[in-house]
């Protein structure tokens, strides 16, 4: 998801090398995907606000110590109804994000 936002900056930090995710519009739905499977869904927290997803994620050590991150975030077109957004993690570790678009 480098072309992540269709309406503001985007910002990925990740502790891995292969691509984040990928955006598209399909009919009256908006939807991005993201690669979260080098962590647990409980490790994987995401909040929303002002039109803007933000996705975190930490990964622990057995010491305790934190081992990987992930941090990406994707402000929604405005053309999105925010009250629409449904979120889900398939076991492959793909997380996707959709929305439904207002005409």
């Amino acid at each position: 998801m480098e072309a992540v936002s269709l309406s503001g900056p985007v910002k990925t930090t990740t502790g891995h090398s292969y691509p984040t995710g990928k955006i598209q519009v399909m009919g009256d739905t908006f939807m991005f995907t993201l690669d979260v499977s080098e962590f647990s869904p409980e490790d994987v927290i995401i909040t929303t606000s002002n039109n803007l997803i933000k996705v975190q994620a930490e990964k622990l050590g057995e010491d305790g110590a934190v081992t990987n991150t992930f941090s990406h975030q994707c402000k929604l077109p405005s053309s999105v109804d925010p009250a629409s957004v449904t979120m889900s993690i398939e076991s492959s570790g793909a997380l996707t994000v959709r929305a439904h678009r207002l005409f």
